[in-house]
This record gives C-alpha cells, sequence and structure tokens, in this order.
C-alpha cells in the first residue's frame, strides 16, 4: 500500500418548538358561553402547529448529499489482509460497514463571496453516537483526487479509519470536485481553514436533519502535508474565532508548511537543485493572485524560465536550483526583509506562532526535503513559548516526507484512541 497516495491526493427534519399562546383570561369563560370559541380557536392553534411542522428546515450551509459508494466490512478485511505495512492484528479493530456521502455545501471563496464547495463523508453503519474526525487531504495532483469522486485506492486510510469507529469528514477545498472551475488555493491558509470549518457545518446539519448517523461530542483534526498546513489553520480558526460553536478534542498535523516566512527564507538561501520546487512555484502563483501583487513572472525568475513558466504553467520542467531560477531582486527582497509586501503575504498565512488550547501532535520528519523540518520544529518551540501545556513534536529520524506517514497514521489513529468516548 502507498501511503503517500493516500495522503498526498491522501432529512428528521427541525420540529419548531410551538408554545401556545398564554391566555390567561380563559379561565373566566363559562363554557356555554365560549366553548365554541374555544374550539374555534384550538383548531386555529393546531392548524398553524401542522402548517410550520410541515416546513423544510432552513439550512445555512448544507446544499445536497448524495450516495457515492459503499464498503462492507468483509472487503476492507480483504484489503487490509493484503496490505502488509500494517501492524497485525489491526483487523480486530475493523467493526463496521461504511457508506461514503457526497456532500455540497455554501462556502465561500478568497474573495468572501460565496461559492459551492464539496467533499467526502465516511459513515460507519451503526446507530450509537461516534466521534467526527475532519481529515483535510495533502496536495493533489489532479481534480479526479479530490475526496468527493472517491476512491478507496487514494483514500483507504479513510475508510479504515472510519470502519473502526469514526464519522470522517473529507472537505475537498476550494478548487477541486465541484468548485473545480476555479483555481486551488494552495497552501493560501484562510480559505483552506473556512472551507474545511463549513463542511463541519454543512456535516451537522445533516446529521440534524437525516437519519443517517450520530455524532458524539468528539471533534478530531487530523492532515499531513497540505493537509497538516490545512489542519493547523483549522485548528487556529476554530480556536480563536468559534470557541463557542466547536469544542475540539484533539488534533494532530503531518508535515506542514506552517512557517511560510523561514519556508521561503530556506529556499532562497538553498545553492542545489531542491527536487519539489514546483510546489513552492504554486505557493508564490497563489499568492500572487490572492493578494492582487499581480507581479509578472519576470519579477520572480530569471529568463528563460519566467516565459517557459508563463508559457506551460507552475509545474514546467525548469530550472531546481533557485539560485539559478529566482531572479536576485527577488531573493534578496526576501532574505533582506526589503519585499516587505511579499512578506506580509508570507506572514498572513503563517500559521506556527500561537497558542493551541487543544491537545495537538505534530509528526515530521528530520529528512523532509519537501517540507523542510523546520516547519514542526519552529512552530513546536513557538507553541511552547507561548505556554501551550499540551503540545507536542513527534520527530521521525531520517524520516522524509513520504516514509514519515507511516508513524503520522499510526500515532495518529493511537493518540485519538485515548481520548475518544
Amino acid at each position: 500500500m502507498d501511503y503517500t497516495g493516500i495522503f498526498m491526493k491522501i432529512k428528521d427534519k427541525y420540529l419548531p418548538i410551538v408554545t401556545p399562546p398564554d391566555f390567561p383570561a380563559f379561565h373566566k369563560l363559562t363554557i356555554q358561553g365560549n366553548f365554541i370559541l374555544i374550539i374555534l380557536v384550538m383548531l386555529a392553534i393546531n392548524s398553524c402547529q401542522k402548517e410550520d411542522n410541515d416546513k423544510e428546515p432552513e439550512l445555512q450551509y448544507l446544499v445536497e448529499s448524495e450516495l457515492i459508494a459503499g464498503y462492507n466490512r468483509a472487503d476492507i478485511l480483504t484489503t487490509l489482509e493484503n496490505t502488509e505495512e500494517l501492524p497485525e492484528g489491526i483487523s480486530f479493530l475493523v467493526n463496521y460497514d461504511i457508506s461514503v456521502y457526497k456532500i455540497v455545501y455554501t462556502t465561500t471563496d478568497t474573495r468572501n463571496t460565496p461559492v459551492l464547495a464539496s467533499g467526502a463523508l465516511l459513515v460507519p453503519e451503526t446507530s450509537q453516537p461516534l466521534p467526527l474526525l475532519s481529515f483535510q487531504h495533502g496536495t493533489l495532483s489532479s481534480d479526479e483526487e479530490a475526496p468527493s469522486r472517491f476512491s478507496e485506492e487514494n483514500y483507504f486510510a479513510s475508510v479504515l479509519y472510519a470502519s473502526t469507529g469514526y464519522i470522517m469528514a473529507l472537505p475537498d477545498y476550494l478548487g477541486y470536485g465541484i468548485s473545480n472551475h476555479i483555481d486551488h488555493p494552495y497552501e493560501h491558509g484562510r480559505s483552506l481553514a473556512t472551507a474545511s470549518r463549513d463542511m463541519l457545518r454543512a456535516v451537522r446539519e445533516l446529521g440534524a436533519t437525516e437519519e443517517l448517523f450520530s455524532a458524539s461530542n468528539n471533534l478530531f483534526l487530523t492532515g499531513y502535508s497540505e493537509g497538516g498546513y490545512a489542519t493547523m489553520a483549522l485548528l487556529k480558526l476554530l480556536e480563536e474565532e468559534h470557541s463557542d460553536e466547536f469544542k475540539i478534542t484533539a488534533a494532530t498535523a503531518g508535515a506542514g508548511a506552517y512557517n511560510k516566512s523561514a519556508f521561503a527564507r530556506k529556499i532562497m538561501q538553498s545553492d542545489t537543485d531542491l527536487y519539489y520546487l514546483n510546489a513552492f512555484l504554486w505557493v508564490l502563483d497563489t499568492y500572487n493572485n490572492v493578494y492582487d501583487l499581480d507581479r509578472p513572472y519576470s519579477f520572480y525568475f530569471n529568463e528563460p524560465h519566467a516565459t517557459l513558466i508563463e508559457t506551460e504553467g507552475i509545474f514546467a520542467n525548469t530550472e531546481l536550483n533557485p539560485q539559478d531560477l529566482f531572479t536576485p531582486d527577488f531573493r534578496e527582497g526576501i532574505l533582506a526583509g526589503t519585499d516587505t509586501e511579499f512578506i506580509e503575504v508570507l506572514a498572513d498565512n503563517d500559521n506556527y506562532d500561537w497558542r493551541p488550547s487543544s491537545p495537538l501532535r505534530l509528526y515530521h520528519g528530520t529528512d523532509d526535503d519537501y517540507v523542510f523540518y523546520l516547519n514542526s520544529a519552529t512552530a513546536f518551540e513557538a507553541m511552547k513559548n507561548r505556554g501551550a501545556t499540551d503540545v507536542e513534536l513527534i520527530t521521525v529520524e531520517g524520516g522524509d516526507h513520504a516514509t514519515s506517514i507511516f508513524d503520522y497514521l499510526t500515532g495518529t489513529f493511537l493518540f485519538f484512541a485515548q481520548l475518544r468516548n
């Protein structure tokens, strides 16, 4: 089983409570003189109750849901038996058949304009209350890998988690699924967080209006790579702006680029080929558009690379050494701090220097050359310095971006298992 693929790609109706009006004068009425009036009033009340009860619930976020897949326990166990990388004995934890739903909901885009978004919801087949787990996926190479276009191959880990008793919410983010007509705002912290938050709201509305599942009070957050960054952004948003709405049981974040400012400086200092440099070009291109910097590619890149990237896109087969790819003025502006406009953009997407109150575990490999280890190291240090008492950094010695996924996956499962009711 290729875990890199898993994480890198990985209506009951609301019935209004109708309180009958208080008629303090009724006790003064004689039965003989007002019997007909009483009957007429009660009929009017019953009529209003029936009319109100027949109304559809008012949904703020949920637009629609559709059953798109199902996995029975026997099939999950068969797949598990053919997966040699997972620990022996894990099969006894697989207890439920799984139904997968596509969720369409309303959120906002990077301009704060309403837009439809989508995601997948994995529901264990049981009437028992189960914890809700929001899983933020990693970098995708195409829209076909989006959660709402669900495949067991891409999201077997989510199927496995759900089969052990988690209701799994997998947001597509903007730019995938039903919103694939817009560009995905890669590594834009705010929109990753709001798209994930609003899917949680839509899932809650679905749970209140359909007898599909019963969620307990436990809410877990997790993700790896871009999903790790999205999880950190989501955790920060929920704690700082929605603490009265969401109570988070715990969160884990793996190999995310939380410290955009330091990450950018590290890249500009490098004088060697960085084989994942195109991912940084994607970040740069996103910020250039989202923040209306409107700088030409020639501002960032030397020729002929600027023309090549403009013609073929950010994944063009171009120079991988930052000293040769980026213009001296752009590199110096980042390193010397003189490009204040771009530095402010990076800082707006930093998600490392804050104080989480929820239990948080960070996972990262020391040899990760895709998302440098410094992201988790600086986040852990900054959070401890701010007084966070339940944050831990789990370092995978010698682990790279792919090989550290297993430690993140198993560590997250065990960590959440200790805290779920």
